[in-house]
């Protein structure tokens, strides 16, 4: 897709591929002890290679940042088409992560960009995404001109999991 170098980080995003699954697991749970939810995550790579290059269509797409030095994957983006009863098709980018090392580089928003880039192909109204109360990336994204929902329509996020989501599911 892109490369450029970013104080000394010669970056290149590009489209996942299924070998690259293993160090996404990896960096699936460095983003999930940084949300201090360390025991977060149940899948493990070979959950995202079935899920996202073994599945028709795949429940995923996926970028990746990879250092061009020593080919390791620094960074994702995972996201994936949603589909909005207001606006039509829209875009729900659910991780974008960044070793903590090479943050404030730039890779962040170029891998951002890059799904936004995808969003807009895909012909999708908006770019929908969470982030956690007390992360810095908040003013990044209020300062390219994302609205906080909770703030300004009252939206709130709910999650049926676990038990009471398989209680649901069975109900007649």
């Amino acid at each position: 897709m892109e490369s450029e170098d970013f104080h000394g980080v010669d970056a290149l995003i590009r489209p996942a591929r299924k070998d690259d699954m293993v160090a996404v697991a990896s960096l699936i749970q460095e983003l999930a002890d940084f949300q201090n939810m360390s025991d977060g995550p149940k899948i493990n790579a070979t959950d995202l290679q079935r899920d996202g290059f073994e599945t028709t269509p795949p429940a995923f797409q996926l970028l990746v940042a990879e250092n061009k030095k020593n080919n390791a994957i620094i960074g994702y983006a995972l996201y994936f088409t949603t589909y909005s009863t207001w606006e039509g098709p829209a875009m729900m980018l659910e991780d974008l992560y960044v070793k903590p090392a090479l943050r404030k580089q730039g890779i962040g928003k170029r891998l951002f960009n890059a799904v936004t880039k995808q969003a807009a192909l895909a012909r999708c109204s908006r770019l929908d995404f969470h982030v956690l109360e007390w992360n810095k990336a908040k003013s990044f994204y209020e300062s390219i001109g994302a609205v906080n929902l909770t703030n300004t329509e009252q939206w709130c996020l709910y999650r049926l999991s676990g038990d009471a989501f398989q209680k649901a599911a069975n109900h007649k």
